[in-house]
């Protein structure tokens, strides 16, 4: 009688959980078209970094479907992360002062402002391979160029 009662009370506790974490999820724009797996992997990689995910967009990363969360925190720089709908990490975004760039980027990135103001720097790691993106400002109107460590500028995918 007691087990059943316990088991009861744990079943309880469990539907009032996942309704909770749903119901979370509900409050994400974008989160509900997520797959379970990249949802469970974003929300992991939030907590790990104690950020809070604002919103998820669906992406594009080449030939591969990703799905982005923009995360934030007080206390942090914003961050940006994005994973396959299997859940697997694909890369990492996040906003870094211009005298946290390495040097030969920096220059580069200086250089190629032409006047216009440097809004923000962006290190991103994806697929292993780290580079910097550069919005730019200018008229109104935002450009962004994305540099390798050494300075050179990435080529645009298409």
């Amino acid at each position: 009688m007691k087990l059943k009662a316990i088991t009861s009370l744990f079943a309880a506790l469990c539907a009032v959980f996942v309704t909770a974490a749903i119901a979370d999820d509900a409050k994400i724009p974008g989160m509900k078209k997520a797959p379970a797996a990249a949802a469970e992997a974003l929300k992991k990689y939030a907590a790990d970094a104690g950020m809070k995910i604002e919103k998820v967009a669906v992406e594009k990363h080449g030939k591969v479907t990703v799905y982005e969360a923009e995360l934030k925190a007080a206390d942090k720089a914003d961050r940006e992360v994005s994973v396959t709908a299997d859940g697997k990490l694909k890369g990492e975004e996040e906003t870094v002062p211009l005298d946290k760039v390495p040097a030969a980027a920096r220059k580069a990135i200086e250089e190629n402002a032409k006047g216009a103001k440097i809004e923000r720097v962006q290190r991103i790691k994806e697929d292993g391979e780290i580079t910097f993106e550069a919005a730019y400002v200018l008229k109104g109107k935002t450009t962004e160029v994305v540099f390798y460590p050494d300075g050179k500028i990435k080529p645009e995918e298409k």
